[in-house]
Formats: structure tokens, sequence, C-alpha cells
């Protein structure tokens, strides 16, 4: 894609520069294909997680830690180590994270494969924002999940190799707040 820069601001007072695309211009109808959108999901994911584990606080910091220390990225290091030494950490180690968790051995053969997944085969990888307000229940295998989903209602979601089960409510109120977001 064709790429050019252009000035924000035309009478120069704090000019800052964007790249602007000249095949779709601001505004257009072109939406990016499901590869770019799946791609761009684990991105989005794996920043969020390299700056939750670098600036955030403990609480946020812990989780992001212990899915990389799970995942097997830092062979022989604990993780207590990994939390003194976290401002080392690059956004490299939680695509590889990402990728192991989604059964690849390393984000080189993960990223390919992306482009053939649509875009919703990467949703496990995150939760939805608003159901940390409910309770949800854990599990250790997918299979108990969806075996206590069926059981008790709810959605399943894998987290690495872990899944939990999202409270019907919670997806009630996700889809609400989706489709007032949208409206807005």
């Amino acid at each position: 894609m064709a790429t050019r820069e252009k000035a924000i601001r035309p009478d120069g007072v704090g000019m800052r520069t964007q790249r602007v695309s000249s095949l779709h211009p601001p505004g257009s109808a072109e939406r990016p294909s499901a590869a770019a959108t799946a791609l761009d999901r684990v991105l989005r994911q794996a920043r969020r997680l390299h700056r939750a584990a670098q600036s955030g606080p403990l609480l946020l910091a812990m989780p992001a830690l212990r899915r990389a220390h799970a995942a097997g990225v830092f062979p022989g290091r604990s993780l207590i180590a990994l939390y003194r030494e976290r401002q080392q950490l690059q956004r490299k180690h939680f695509l590889r994270t990402l990728a192991i968790e989604a059964g690849h051995p390393d984000w080189e053969h993960y990223r390919p494969a992306l482009a053939t997944m649509p875009p919703h085969a990467v949703d496990p990888l995150e939760l939805p924002n608003d159901c940390h307000a409910f309770l949800n229940h854990w599990f250790s295998t997918e299979a108990e999940a969806r075996e206590h989903a069926r059981q008790h209602g709810g959605a399943v979601h894998r987290v690495g190799t872990q899944a939990v089960v999202v409270a019907a409510e919670a997806q009630t109120q996700t889809q609400t707040n989706a489709l007032a977001a949208h409206d807005a």
C-alpha cells in the first residue's frame, strides 16, 4: 500500500505529520482483510501484555508475566526473577507467548498462519473487556470448561492452556455495551 506524509495543520503551528494511505482515504468504506484483522488482534493483545508487564502495577504485571513464564518463553528463570527484570522484556517475548498459547512453536510460524485465520479464530486469546465485573469460573482444560458451560450456561474462552466460562449475564452486558458503542 502506498503512503505519503501529510501535514495535519496547514498554518504550521504545532506541525506534526502522519502517514496517510493513498489507497484508502480517511472515511472510506474499505475494511481490512480478515488476515490483517486477525494479525491486528494478536498484535494488540501482545502490546497490552507488554505494557502491563513493564509499567503496570503488580496486580496487572503478574498475570502477563505468569502467561509468559507458563508458556516457557524464559526457561530456567523464576517468576520472581522475571518480575525484577521486567523492564528488559520486549514485545517479541509476548508475541512468542501468544504463539505458544495458540499451539505454534514460535512467532515466526504463527504470523504466516494468521493470514489464513478468520478474525474470530484469535478471539479466545482475549477475554471480553466487560466480563471482569462478574464471577467467572476458571478451568485447567477447555473440556472441563465446556462441560461446565453445558450444564450451567455461559461462554467458554480459552486463555493459554486454561479456559474460563464467562457468565451469561456478562455476555449479555458485553453485547449491550457493544451495541451502545456502535450506535453512538
